[in-house]
């Protein structure tokens, strides 16, 4: 206890780490005071001649255990009559179970019952046999039924996995275990034995979670992804949406940046809104949050944030999680109401097992590289390539490029800004165990992510504790709370091109024929370009935050009756992010402005409390009913507050001392907003004789986000589903293990438009002078609308389940048909009301699509494995509708580029809008049905219209940043103690707005730098091509910034991931199991795209990609070791 006083009286001073320091008192608390025993709860039973299940299912009402077992193991046991009070658990299974040929083990809530065969006959000489059974990763079994073939003689094995049995000198051991393949081992001339068991192909129906509660995957009547746990681990990644790429049909995640904790845009089944959020609804250990930064941007003046924030999700510990599942079709989300339209992605957390105390560690090292570099122009051909286009008449001789410095060598500008092998390490320590009573989970966890751009790094620090206990045979409780310091450090990297542009942008385009420093050691600056020296804006631009997360869950569940549970839930989410940013000197921004300093502070909390009605009961064996009544408020708290100061007499406190700066510069804003949400919620499942399936469900939700005419909303779904495999003219069919049929209908909405859109909000207004002062008016910032509503999605879906060969052979595939109406647009409104427009709901957007997952075991003997995993997706968006207007043109949101999108009907949304490139003019064309001045060398755009004049007319529709088709092959292999597992992900038929590209074409100043591709294979007369143009006055017909050259194809096959580990098993007494493992990720992709990488899209909309100033990929190369004690 006094490791405790000490831990909080030091950091008494400093009440950010309190909830941390407290987490870990309460973690060393219960690490060393729990232990494991056996099983000792008590019933209360009066039963007349009933089944088995019947049995397990009364023991389940006063009970928190589960049975799991084979339907056909019960087949023929003689009913059962009992009448106890207060009769041990463990006394009154071993009487039922044992006089008809059954065993059970438990593992943590669960019950599994398995049949021992009759066989053989007993021997009657005897002897001692001992050994140790493990599964294929060598950790031991625990709880493996040992017995003597064709006896009840037996036993299970103990916490190591051992045994200790006395047998007949001739008999044979039969070894079994849930969800394992059994052996058969003979005794004679034998004592010890070392058994390892393979996973069985026609395990126990997997439960997977749904929402507010779980259900057996094969009782499903919506589409639910549910993601392994060992899937997960697979990868290299920081955040749990890190590690989702490819594994699960229908779920889009694309990169936003390559830096260390970056940002991932996630879709799930299409578009659905154009104004209002489309990312999923997170709901961690039944808490849903707002998945979003607490700051969301640290731009200030001269320094340009990224438009894609660090990833919030990166301060969940990826090893923490225990189960995954991606609910996808109405069915399954729209128990989630107005949040449920963009799907949901439930994660749990891990709990603790019953048992003796465990303690495992992983830990890896990992080296990374960028990718891929920009192919830019060297210092030598740059002034080659320059000076003649200046020789050709392309512009004016002060821009002529001369000697290159650095002894002739110039800079390469990438190399310069970033890091061959930045090191990254991350490690885990966790502990479970608990006894028949109490459950306990904690660990302890820490990431150290450099990232490739230097100055750029990602840092966490994490704890967690879960403990669940059964305070009796009627009352459960359990408690969830996670803490985490995440530590960034940023880059000034936004889209800004001139002066305040950021270190890649001006990498990617500086003079190269320039040294980063002069003889005087002062950064070299450009006399000719408005860009700054990019080494120096990487040194005098700082940037980092410190967040503070603290995500805590707690319920009670209590068993009113037989059947009949009330749960009351309590969840909370507190984040504090703190950033500073500072310019110094060192840049011309900073000179100009004698240092730029800035504060930002933001807190984002939100608290639930839920409490339902569960209702569950089969009756006859035949029918089975489940109902849910609940209700939930939740509420929603962001307060922030920024401060800023410029004119700094010293700057070595940077941003530490705001108030060192000159006063006159002070700023300073902040804002409080909210929302609120109060809902109803109601589910009812039926099922007949395990063949047919219904599930209706309903909620109503009351947001304060929207008008007062429209508070509440209502969102039902139904769906229907047919075992047809279980049904008498299939039963015979051996070959088919499963075939289930899916239909399903459901309405859900999207309340993801912000806080006070139906309100007239207020903002600083005009300047008047009053009793001789200057006052600061207020003024109305838009009208308000009392109808404005929820968007509402209609979703269809028609589905398949199927496995064949004993489920070899499995997986599903979906059609689905999603209809996005009332759409939040601003309408054009009469200018007298005294303004232009008005947020209103209107038009339609759908979003149609197959999916198919597939799931095989290719092989599977003793000694070789191979499964595989294939995903295929196909999905079709189109605006139907915009409310009476034909089209909206948008542009990209920085210099220049402007007008390069579309959303029109008949079209998907945001589709690129420009002129379509035939190539460049040549020498022997025909110039006269052009009214405008071409040489030859210039781009040659195809006249739609045929006017002779290419103008805003001519556009037509390029692309869009919908793939036609997306997959994914994922392949694990297993020889003995080797594992490897194998991963390729790819995209077709999808686009990406190149600005990179549009620098090239239409350069902001002659003396930028250029890809390679484009200026060293140009149009010249003795180089006539008819891809890329001369050059020479790019400019000569305007910025026509969207075409088909800038709009390039970023469709790609990716060898995401090989890793290659080997398990040893039972190392010494202290070490029950130890793995190493090596993993590359990013090893090759194959893709004409010309760019930094085809999966980023620096935008942070996955519906209208962008590749501008991106942060590179990394080629990456990890090392690691897992150890269970």
């Amino acid at each position: 206890m006094n490791v405790i006083k000490n831990v909080i009286k030091t950091e008494r001073k400093n009440t950010k780490f309190y909830a941390t320091n407290l987490l870990l008192a309460l973690s060393f608390i219960f690490l060393t005071t729990l232990s494991a025993n056996a099983q000792t709860g008590t019933v209360n039973l009066k039963l007349d001649n009933v089944t088995l299940s019947r049995l397990f299912q009364e023991v389940e009402k006063q009970s928190t255990y589960r049975f799991s077992y084979r339907d056909a193991d019960l087949t023929g046991k003689d009913p059962v009559t009992v009448s106890v009070k207060d009769q041990s658990l463990k006394k009154l299974l071993n009487d039922i179970l044992s006089k008809r040929g059954l065993h059970y083990q438990v593992s943590g809530d669960k019950i599994l019952v398995t049949i021992l065969p009759a066989g053989t006959k007993k021997s009657t000489a005897k002897k001692n046999v001992s050994g140790v059974v493990v599964d294929e990763k060598g950790e031991p079994i625990i709880g493996a039924n040992v017995s003597e073939k064709g006896t009840t003689n037996g036993t299970i094995t103990n916490m190591d996995g051992q045994f200790f049995l006395e047998v007949g000198d001739n008999s044979d051991l039969l070894i079994s275990y849930i969800g394992y393949n059994g052996q058969v081992l003979q005794v004679e001339g034998k004592d010890i034995f070392h058994v390892t068991l393979k996973e069985d192909t026609q395990t126990l129906d997997e439960v997977v979670v749904v929402g507010y509660g779980t259900m057996k995957k094969s009782d499903l009547t919506g589409s639910v992804s549910s993601v392994k746990v060992d899937e997960l681990k697979e990868g290299i990644g920081t955040s749990v949406d890190q590690l989702l790429f490819g594994k699960s049909a229908g779920v889009s995640v694309i990169q936003n940046s390559g830096e260390p904790g970056g940002g991932f845009s996630i879709n799930i089944r299409g578009a659905s809104s154009i104004n209002a959020g489309v990312e999923p609804l997170y709901v961690i250990d039944g808490v849903p949050i707002d998945n979003s930064r607490a700051v969301e941007s640290g731009s200030i003046v001269g320094f340009n944030s990224n438009r894609t924030p660090r990833n919030p999700m990166s301060s969940i510990n990826p090893a923490d999680i225990e189960s995954l599942e991606i609910l996808k079709d109405a069915s399954a989300t729209a128990i989630y109401g107005s949040r449920g339209a963009n799907g949901v992605v439930l994660i749990t957390t891990k709990s603790g097992k019953t048992g003796k105390q465990q303690i495992s560690y992983s830990g890896s090292v990992s080296i990374s590289s960028p990718a891929k570099k920009l192919d830019l122009l060297n210092a030598t051909d740059y002034k080659r390539v320059l000076n003649a286009i200046i020789d050709e008449g392309g512009e004016s001789d002060i821009y002529r490029v001369g000697d290159i410095q650095n002894n002739g060598l110039g800079t390469d500008w990438q190399d310069e800004v970033t890091k061959q092998n930045a090191i990254s390490h991350e490690h885990q320590l966790s502990f479970t165990g608990g006894n028949e009573k109490t459950f306990y989970y904690a660990s302890l966890n820490y990431a150290n992510q450099d990232g490739i751009v230097k100055n750029t790094s990602f840092e966490r620090w994490g704890a967690r504790l879960n403990l669940k206990s059964n305070i009796n045979s009627r009352l459960t409780i359990n408690f969830n709370v996670t803490g985490s310091y995440v530590k960034d450090r940023f880059t000034a990297n936004g889209y800004g091109v001139n002066a305040e542009a950021g270190v890649l942008y001006a990498a990617y385009n500086y003079d190269p024929t320039l040294a980063v420093k002069d003889e005087e050691g002062n950064y070299v600056r450009s006399t000719i370009l408005s860009v700054d020296n990019p080494v120096a804006i990487q040194e005098g631009m700082t940037s980092h935050s410190d967040t503070y997360r603290v995500l805590a869950s707690a319920y009670g569940e209590y068993r009113i009756i037989d059947g009949l549970t009330a749960k009351l839930s309590l969840g909370s989410d507190f984040v504090n992010e703190n950033r500073k940013n500072f310019i110094s000197s060192l840049t011309q921004y900073g000179e100009d402005y004698g240092g730029i300093g800035s504060n930002q502070n933001s807190e984002k909390s939100n608290y639930i409390i839920e409490g339902t009605l569960n209702y569950n009961r089969t009756i006859n064996d035949k029918h089975s009913v489940g109902g849910l009544f609940g209700m939930s408020y939740q509420r929603f708290v962001n307060a922030s507050m920024n401060s800023r100061a410029a004119g700094y007499p010293d700057e070595s406190l940077g941003a530490d001392n705001l108030g060192l700066g000159n006063q006159e510069t002070f700023r300073i804003t902040n804002s409080v907003t909210g929302n609120r949400l109060a809902s109803y919620i109601s589910r009812l499942n039926y099922g007949f004789d395990d063949r047919y399936l219904a599930t209706v469900t309903f909620r109503a939700d009351g947001s304060s986000r929207f008008g007062a005419n429209h508070r509440f909303g209502y969102f039902p779904s139904a769906a229907l589903a047919w075992k047809l495999s279980n049904e008498s003219f299939l039963k015979s069919i051996n070959a088919i293990s499963l075939l289930k049929m899916r239909l399903s209908w459901g309405r859900t909405g999207n309340q993801e438009i912000g806080n006070y859109p139906a309100l007239s909000t207020y903002s600083s207004g005009n300047s008047a002078i009053w009793n001789d002062q200057i006052v600061t008016g207020t003024k109305p910032s838009k009208i308000p609308n009392p109808d404005l509503k929820w968007e509402t999605t209609d979703q269809y879906n028609v589905g398949i389940d199927y496995g064949f060969f004993n489920n070899r052979v499995n997986g599903s595939l979906d059609y689905f048909w999603k209809k996005t109406t009332d759409m939040l647009l601003e309408l054009p409104i009469p200018e007298s009301t005294g303004y232009s427009n008005q947020l209103t709901n209107i038009g339609r957007i759908d979003n149609r699509g197959f999916e198919l997952a597939l799931n095989t075991i290719n092989i599977d003997s003793p000694d070789f494995g191979w499964n595989s995993n294939f995903t295929f997706s196909i999905m079709k968006n189109k605006v139907k509708d915009l409310g009476g207007i034909d089209e909206i043109v948008i542009g990209a949101g920085y210099t220049h580029v402007d007008q390069v999108a579309i959303r029109r009907p008949g079209v998907p949304l945001n589709s690129y809008y420009g002129y379509e490139v035939a190539g460049v003019w040549q020498v022997n064309n025909d110039y006269s049905k052009m009214k405008e001045d071409y040489v030859p060398g210039d781009l040659k755009y195809v006249d739609q219209n045929g006017d002779g004049v290419i103008d805003d007319k001519d556009r037509v529709v390029l692309g869009d940043s919908f793939p036609d088709f997306s997959w994914s092959f994922g392949n694990t292999f297993t020889y003995k103690n080797f594992g490897l597992y194998v991963f390729f992900e790819g995209v077709q038929g999808v686009d990406m707005l190149n600005g990179n590209l549009i620098d090239n074409y239409f350069p902001i100043s002659y003396r930028r730098n250029k890809f390679s591709e484009l200026y060293l294979n140009r149009w010249t007369s003795d180089n006539p091509t008819n891809q890329y143009p001369s050059f020479v006055n790019p400019l000569k017909f305007g910025r026509k910034v969207c075409n088909s050259n800038t709009i390039s194809d970023a469709s790609y096959v990716r060898l995401k991931t090989i890793r290659l580990s080997y398990t040893f098993p039972n190392v010494s007494k202290v070490i029950g199991t130890l793995q190493v493992y090596a993993t590359a990720e990013n090893l090759f992709t194959w893709t004409d795209y010309i760019g930094l990488d085809p999966t980023l899209n620096s935008n942070n909309n996955s519906n209208f990609r962008m590749d501008f100033n991106s942060y590179p990929s990394a080629r990456t190369y990890m090392f690691g070791v897992k150890l269970d004690f």
